[in-house]
């Protein structure tokens, strides 16, 4: 390819900055001279030129005499070879990514996942505060600082035993008052997640999904897991009467 035909390349002529800036500032007016478009750039009036007869080379700009000035021009209609050649592979990511999302989703569903339901009495507006009050959380799960605020670090506190230190480390992920909170939980060697669900009935019940999610497989972790939510849970029904 000759000197000639690569500066009438559309993608050649937009590989410069200076090149690309030239195009902005003629897309926000009509047209402009030559010395107004010169002020914009640190650079001389001959360079600014040089880049402007290759933008012209490449079909991108167009010029007129008046008097003694040039004055300059947009024309964008090449830029839809540029626009044709990113919509191809736009397209192309855009399918892989949804691929890599299908395989992503069928991955998680096969990970071990600790998923309960419980059905309380008391109104959504109850349970959402016994997830999110410090002082009733301990009265039904562990000691804790806990803050329901996005970001923020806590940790659940019980006695050590002799093969847990009876600490769990969390962090908030996502607090959507009264619906929905979510939090890290880091125990040992499981770093899992947290999710609580909360959705009101018909009847002012309140209906409370947890799933716990992130195990590394089936086993003893989980399987304590388990037994020990739906220990507290049931212990959260006792709390919640006395609110």
């Amino acid at each position: 390819m000759n000197e000639k035909s690569q500066m009438r390349d559309v993608y050649d002529a937009v590989a410069d900055p200076t090149r690309r800036k030239l195009l902005r500032l003629l897309a926000d007016v009509e047209e402009l001279p030559l010395h107004e478009l010169t002020v914009q750039f640190q650079m001389g009036r001959t360079a600014v030129s040089k880049h402007l007869a290759i933008l012209k080379d490449a079909g991108l700009v167009t010029s007129r005499r008046v008097g003694r000035e040039t004055r300059y021009r947009l024309n964008a209609a090449p830029l839809r070879e540029i626009q044709d050649w990113v919509s191809f592979y736009e397209k192309f990511w855009k399918d892989k990514m949804l691929l890599l999302n299908h395989l992503l989703q069928e991955e998680q569903k096969m990970k071990p996942v600790v998923s309960l339901d419980f059905y309380f009495t008391s109104s959504i507006e109850q349970v959402w505060f016994a997830l999110t009050d410090s002082t009733t959380l301990a009265k039904w799960i562990m000691d804790n600082d806990f803050k329901p605020v996005v970001g923020h670090k806590f940790q659940f506190r019980t006695e050590p035993t002799q093969w847990w230190n009876g600490i769990v480390d969390c962090e908030v992920l996502e607090v959507d008052e009264p619906h929905k909170l979510s939090y890290t939980w880091v125990s040992g060697s499981e770093s899992t997640t947290v999710t609580w669900t909360l959705k009101k009935a018909p009847d002012g019940t309140t209906h409370l999904h947890l799933e716990q999610t992130g195990f590394k497989e089936e086993g003893q972790a989980i399987n304590g897991a388990r037994y020990g939510w739906e220990k507290m849970l049931n212990q959260l029904e006792k709390v919640l009467v006395e609110l």
